[in-house]
């Protein structure tokens, strides 16, 4: 029943206006900053850079937005696919994460890769390039979407009006992205903006941190999440 709840998702998620419109607008940047690339004399592989900012940036919104109506916008719908099926309560939940989770990644990893392909094509990827390097930098900011995406799910479970998930979503990232893109002389290791402000230094393996810390709390919130929303939804009276 999970796998089907997953794929019901995934295919409701590609049916929406909204995720279509978000495919558009990311392709629309990926073309922009690869044109920024090729005509401004700007160092090899700047497209991509521009994208993760992109991510982090509206990237990390969009997901808060989507997932904190991921569940209260169906408290009804919830009800009676419970009452009429042989769905738990936890595969609905999980379900909903493990869904969002793809299709948030499916543009990133998308996006990310297809820019890649196109600058190595027209040999805009510089010879000393550590692919090991670069990788790290691009997974820490998959990490940074599947954060938020898992934050609007939590609130989502949490709040009894899609609004209040909203706002309790926006003040995550208002506080992780926002302050520390306007303040930048903030040193938070956890803050998204922090890591790609140092991104030329992650790329030369320079980057002096705890790196344990850092995969840590981006690996740990999400199934923290997880679980916190698993014993809301059980308390939950629908």
């Amino acid at each position: 029943m999970l796998v089907t709840l997953f794929w019901h998702e995934v295919k409701q998620g590609f049916r929406s206006w909204l995720y279509r419109g978000w495919i558009i607008l990311t392709f629309f940047f990926l073309f922009f900053f690869l044109l920024i690339d090729f005509t401004s004399g700007a160092e090899a592989g700047t497209g991509v850079v521009l994208l993760l900012y992109y991510f982090a940036f509206l990237g990390s919104l969009y997901s808060v937005v989507v997932g904190s109506a991921a569940i209260t916008g169906e408290i009804d719908e919830i009800a009676d696919s419970l009452l009429s099926k042989a769905v738990r309560r936890w595969e609905y939940i999980v379900s909903k994460y493990l869904s969002q989770v793809f299709l948030s990644l499916f543009v990133f990893t998308l996006i990310i890769g297809l820019a890649s392909l196109i600058l190595w094509a027209f040999d805009r990827v510089s010879d000393d390039l550590d692919w090991w390097n670069a990788t790290t930098l691009v997974g820490m900011i998959a990490l940074v979407v599947v954060f938020f995406t898992s934050a609007g799910l939590l609130f989502s479970t949490l709040a009894s009006r899609t609004v209040f998930a909203f706002l309790m979503g926006m003040g995550v990232w208002f506080v992780l992205i926002f302050l520390f893109a306007v303040n930048p002389q903030w040193d938070f290791m956890y803050s998204p903006i922090h890591i790609l402000n140092n991104w030329d230094l992650i790329m030369e393996g320079a980057w002096d941190i705890d790196w344990w810390k850092l995969v840590s709390f981006y690996v740990a919130t999400p199934l923290v999440c997880v679980g916190v929303s698993l014993l809301a939804f059980y308390q939950r009276d629908l």
